[in-house]
């Protein structure tokens, strides 16, 4: 058998790579850090999608929502330490929770679900 059948192996410092003249394996690399780096990023951030965070107000009536003025506070009977669940479409993707930054609710991302 010449060298050229041989496999050879060579080791780098992020993939273990057999090469053969027909056949390359290689490990697949550390999973990514953000989903800016993913291939289809540029595609999938391009989609529109309606996103869901909300939680459950027993008893509060579409006139309660018309007679709320600026200032005055819904109480919820969803608990406090819990987070809430965020959902695009009809699928649970992340939990998340609200908070108030200058003067607005928002909705921040504790994990992916």
């Amino acid at each position: 058998m010449g060298e050229s059948d041989l496999a050879r192996l060579e080791q780098t410092e992020q993939t273990v790579e057999v090469k053969s003249p027909s056949v390359q394996i290689s490990q697949p690399r550390l999973p990514m850090s953000r989903i800016e780096e993913h291939a289809s990023w540029p595609m999938l951030s391009q989609l529109r999608l309606a996103m869901t965070a909300s939680v459950v107000l027993r008893g509060f009536k579409v006139r309660d929502l018309l007679k709320l003025r600026p200032g005055e506070v819904v109480e919820s009977v969803w608990p406090e330490v819990e987070d809430v669940p965020l959902i695009i479409g009809q699928v649970q993707v992340a939990w998340s929770e609200f908070e108030v930054v200058e003067q607005r609710l928002v909705v921040r991302l504790t994990r992916l679900a």
